[in-house]
């Protein structure tokens, strides 16, 4: 087992596609249970949801997942919008945060975004999450001022933040 300091040396990102459902069902599981007031969607609707409704995200989506040494580390994805990509779903587990490999989730989703075409990023992050905030500030995003609840009849709230996909960080 390598140390937290040396985990760069050692991290990968990936595209995934309709074949790797299964990995991406276990970390987004793994996310909602561990970090459940992050996300608008909860791990009791994750965990109705079909094979074939995880395999069809895989389509509709670009979906990342950071691995160290071969293990799932963390995951994140893109929407298309009609002007923009929305990235979505970002997450690290907590044993390999500050590692530098948020930075290269975010990486891939802007050059994805970049390669679709599209000339801006823009993602929602929870009030009072500072170190997402802080991640997504170093990789060039900055607070639109729009803000809108995280799930609806809840008092969360988040904030969108945004960025050019050719700013570099």
């Amino acid at each position: 087992m390598v140390r937290a300091g040396e985990l760069s040396k050692q991290q990968t990102v990936r595209r995934l596609g309709p074949d790797d459902w299964q990995a991406y069902k276990r970390i987004r599981l793994a996310a909602l249970a561990a970090d459940p007031q992050a996300f608008g969607s909860t791990l009791a609707h994750a965990q109705t949801l079909t094979d074939d409704e995880w395999k069809g995200r895989l389509t509709t989506s670009a979906f990342f997942l950071g691995e160290v040494e071969g293990e799932a580390a963390g995951l994140v994805g893109s929407h298309r919008r009609d002007k923009y990509a929305e990235l979505i779903s970002m997450w690290v587990a907590p044993a390999f945060r500050r590692t530098g490999l948020a930075a290269r989730l975010i990486d891939a989703v802007i050059a994805w975004a970049a390669g679709e075409g599209f000339s801006e990023v823009r993602l929602w992050v929870v009030e009072g999450n500072a170190s997402a905030e802080r991640a997504y500030a170093k990789s060039g995003f900055a607070r639109t001022g729009r803000r809108q609840p995280v799930r609806e009849g809840e008092p969360a709230m988040e904030q969108e933040m945004a960025r050019a996909t050719s700013h570099p960080r």
